[in-house]
């Protein structure tokens, strides 16, 4: 799933708290992003920035969620699970024994997942972080292949956890 159908479909509790994380702990990445799909309306950043910041997180959500912002949503996606979530990240990559830099982010995938430790991976991840993170990372991690995993593909379609369908 593309990063952009990601934000179309994430629940709203979710994306607040991740536009406000961007906010409060990523001002320049957060006010880049904002300047960048400003442009994309050709409208000036304090024309958003203006807004109340409930309209502010609508309006992202909204741009966010439009194909051609695909490459700021991935950016951004990227940013928040690297540095917010770093632990969530390295506990997964450990489970499934997926060799890492230490801050869960991956120099070579691989080529196929061990099931029980994809399953148990993800059980761990649900019982320990809310279920629309888990949710949008497990869509990130199978976005680092063209074609993803079977394996990781089928618990997104099936497993009744997952809050992005």
């Amino acid at each position: 799933m593309k990063s952009y159908v990601i934000f179309e479909k994430m629940d709203e509790e979710t994306i607040r708290v991740f536009l406000e994380w961007m906010r409060e702990q990523e001002r320049n990445v957060y006010r880049a992003a904002v300047a960048e799909l400003a442009a994309l309306k050709k409208l000036r950043p304090v024309y958003v920035r203006q807004k109340p910041v409930a309209e502010q997180y609508a309006w992202l959500k909204k741009m966010l969620s439009w194909k051609q912002a695909e490459t700021i949503a991935d950016h951004l996606l990227q940013v928040w699970l690297v540095r917010k979530h770093t632990n969530m990240l390295v506990s997964f990559l450990d489970t499934l024994g997926i060799a890492h830099n230490g801050q869960g982010v991956l120099d070579v995938l691989p080529e196929t997942l061990d099931e029980e430790k994809l399953k148990k991976g993800v059980d761990d991840l649900f019982a320990k972080y809310p279920a629309g993170t888990v949710s949008l990372y497990l869509h990130m991690f199978q976005n680092q292949t063209p074609k993803g995993w079977d394996s990781l593909q089928k618990i997104l379609d099936e497993d009744p956890r997952i809050t992005i369908r």
